[in-house]
Formats: structure tokens, sequence, C-alpha cells
């Protein structure tokens, strides 16, 4: 029978060693691990950190900006935020002081008083001043009106009307635009557009005086057009809208009615010369000068026009002027079609938004990785059970 051989003492105690060795080289390197995940974990830590103010403040503010969209007075209230500085309202205080408006003079100072900014006292006094000159100014406003069809504040509209309202205004441009339309001349469809819709307007008010209200905000558009107040986008857009609704025949036929002074006949072909489409835009249009006429002034009408890129512009200044009442023109002032719309700035609003996700996204995965880290430490994984029987030998 042959005998096992056995195997020395000090073959099996250098085995051992070896498994001590490379246990003591994995604990070193499961610390340099371990080390190395925390000193990560800490420069992300501090890289959130330092970017959370310029990343979260531009994002919350897109955020809000992106949510009232739809609400132009809403849009506006955020954007008053950093725009209505006190250095921003004097220098506009002083502008409608030297121009003579008094009523955008008013609406700085009931904006700063919202806002809780200070007045200078000699300022105030300026714009008290104006009152004084009130009636000086309204005699010359309604005599321009009435002469040349530029309609600066309520005294030169009520001038432009007492002109528009005999037909005679509406007659001039339908003869002379109709005419130049008529024999495929350069023409400007605006002023023929409105000469069109207007007429019947002022026969209905001579009538029922069911079109006063129509007839005053197609004054206003007209006065607009004539004085170069409308913005060369809203004339485009409806230039385009009138032509594409426009009967050469029946524009002729008004034409020849106008040359007899015919206004009934005028009124009838009128009638026949441009889509209902283009008329409803047009007479909606108006309906909008005359409501924000009455909320802002003429001036704030010209203030809109000259603004607004397309109807809807004007619609979401009615909008505005309702939510914010006296302060609407000094609003408009500052912030210009930014009041009205997100505008231009749309992708740089999404681009912050998103970075700013991208910001709470860099957190979840930093706070993720703290928790796994602090499991790791405070819940060691057991040793193998040949590791243990190794340390023991």
């Amino acid at each position: 029978m042959r005998v096992p051989r056995r195997v020395p003492i000090s073959t099996r105690t250098i085995g051992t060693g070896s498994d001590m060795t490379r246990m003591r080289l994995r604990g070193g390197a499961a610390w340099f691990s371990a080390a190395a995940g925390w000193i990560g974990l800490l420069a992300a830590g501090v890289t959130l950190a330092v970017a959370a103010a310029p990343v979260l403040v531009p994002a919350a503010r897109a955020g809000r900006l992106l949510a009232a969209a739809d609400d132009p007075g809403a849009l506006a209230e955020i954007r008053l935020e950093r725009a209505a500085t006190p250095e921003r309202l004097e220098a506009g205080l002083d502008a409608a002081v030297a121009a003579e408006d008094e009523d955008l003079a008013l609406s700085f100072l009931a904006l700063a008083e919202t806002r809780g900014l200070p007045v200078d006292p000699a300022r105030r006094g300026r714009v008290e001043a104006l009152a004084q000159g009130r009636m000086s100014r309204a005699a010359r406003d309604f005599a321009a009106g009435a002469v040349s069809g530029t309609a600066e504040g309520t005294a030169g509209l009520a001038g432009t009307l007492a002109a528009d309202v005999t037909g005679l205004g509406d007659l001039r441009d339908l003869l002379r635009e109709g005419g130049r339309y008529a024999r495929a001349e350069p023409y400007d469809p605006l002023l023929l557009g409105m000469a069109l819709v207007g007429l019947p307007l002022t026969v209905a008010t001579w009538t029922a005086g069911a079109g006063a209200g129509g007839r005053a905000g197609m004054t206003v558009l007209k006065a607009a057009r004539r004085g170069g107040r409308l913005s060369p986008a809203l004339a485009a857009s409806l230039g385009r809208t009138v032509r594409a609704g426009l009967d050469r025949e029946a524009v002729a036929g008004a034409v020849a009615a106008s040359a007899r002074l015919d206004v009934a006949g005028a009124r009838a072909a009128a009638g026949l010369a441009i889509r209902p489409g283009t008329v409803a835009r047009l007479t909606n249009l108006a309906g909008d000068a005359l409501v924000l006429g009455r909320r802002t002034g003429q001036r704030g009408v010209m203030q809109v026009l000259g603004l607004a890129r397309d109807p809807g512009d004007v619609t979401r200044a009615v909008r505005l002027s309702e939510r914010l009442g006296p302060r609407t023109r000094a609003t408009l002032a500052l912030l210009g079609r930014g009041a009205l719309a997100l505008g231009a700035g749309l992708a740089a609003l999404a681009s912050a938004l998103l970075t700013g996700l991208a910001w709470c996204l860099g957190l979840t995965l930093f706070c993720r990785r703290l928790g796994l880290l602090l499991g790791r430490a405070i819940w060691r994984r057991p040793r193998p059970p040949s590791l243990r029987d190794a340390g023991r030998a």
C-alpha cells in the first residue's frame, strides 16, 4: 500500500502568504476605486453648484415666459421685471413731456407707482403742466385732422371723422386709388380697401346710425395709413389681403359712380367690389382700433399700429390694455412688440429651458451616484468563504 506524500508545512505557508498578498492588493485596489469615485462625485457636485444660478435662473424665467406666451398681460408683467428700471422710466417720462404727450406721461407715472419706483417731484410738475395747454393742443389736432386726415389725439380723430362722415373722403379715395387700379397703375390697396369698406359704413351712419363705431375705427386706420403710422409688416399683411379680395369689374363700377358723386350707386358697387372675408378682416381690425382708442387714446392706437405685424397683434394689444389699463402705453414704450408676443427670442428661451432640464438631469445622476457610494460604504460586501478560511489558516 502506497503512503500519500505529505506536503511540507513551509509549502502550505508559502501558498497562504500568496493568498494574503492577493487580498491586500484587492483591498488596495478597492480603496483606490472608492476614493476615485468620491473625488469624481465631489467634482460633479462642485460643478453643479457653480452652474446652478447661471442655469436655473434663466431657465425659470424662460419657463414663465413660455407659459405666458398666449397671455399678453402676463407676458408684459414678466418682462417689466427687468425693463422697468428707474433710469428707463425717467427717460421715457422726459420724452413724453417733450412730445407733449400727456397720456403717455401719465401712463409712465402709473407704471412707476405700480412698480414702487420713485419719481422726481420736478418731473411730476412738468407732467401736471401739460394739462394747462390741453385746450390749445386739442384745437390744433382737430384742425390738422380735418385738413390733412391725420389723427393725433382724440381731437385729431374728431377732425378726421368730421371730414370722413360726409362720405367725400371715401369717394375721393375710391376715385383716385380705384381709378389707378382699374387702369393697372400703381395704387394703394389699403386706401382703396378702406374706402370700399368705409363707404357702406358711412351710408349706414347716415340712415340708421348703426355704422358709427365701425366708421370711426376705419377712420383711425385710414389716418394711420396716411400719416405713415402703420408698421411696414402690418401694411404688407393688409395689402395682400385687400389685393386678394378685389373684383376689378365691380371696382370700375364703383369708380364710375364716384365720378358722378353718386353715393348710393358707389355704395352698392362697393359692396360687390371686395370679398366678404376681406371686409370682415378690415372691420374687425377697425373694431379693435376703436376699443384701443377708448382705453389708451388715439396716440395709443397709433403706437400699437406702429408695432403690430399683423391684425392678431392688435387683438393682443386689446387684451394687454384690458389687464394693464393706464400702464399700457408706457409698457409698449418700454417693451415694444415684446409686450405682445415672444418674438424672435423664442429659440433662446427654448435653449435656456433645455439647459435647465439638462442641469436637473445631472443633479438626478449625482444623487444616484451618491446613494450608491454611501450604500457601499455602509453595507460592505462579505468576503468569499475561501478567503476567510485562508485568512484563519
